[in-house]
């Protein structure tokens, strides 16, 4: 029997639930292998699961209470816009806009708006 492939919106709040576990291993299943990140409408900041992972990790070792709140979240196809708050443990975290796009089971590419 062949199993149905999770939607968009599993596969994004597996990344965040990795992501706020600060559990690489997870966050690389979840991304794919010439994933892109960029802030939207300009430059990319990093490709490649590997480059991402590493950042990643620098930023979980440096930030230890790393974690993403989920403020809301909207689904158009393979498309997941997520408000985010990025908490840094001092309180009150960064607003963003994240856009997700997903193949398969996989996020292909991230744009974040600022």
């Amino acid at each position: 029997m062949r199993r149905i492939p999770d939607p968009p919106q599993v596969i994004v709040q597996k990344l965040t639930t990795a992501f706020n576990k600060h559990d690489l291993d997870a966050v690389s299943l979840l991304i794919a292998a010439n994933c892109v990140v960029a802030a939207h409408g300009g430059e990319t900041e990093q490709v490649g699961a590997p480059a991402i992972c590493a950042q990643y990790h620098a930023a979980f070792e440096e930030r230890p209470k790393l974690r993403i709140g989920v403020m809301g979240r909207m689904v158009q196809g393979n498309i997941v816009v997520q408000h985010e708050s990025l908490s840094r443990g001092l309180g009150v975290g960064e607003r963003r806009i994240a856009v997700y796009t997903v193949n398969g089971e996989k996020v292909t590419r991230v744009e974040f708006i600022r």
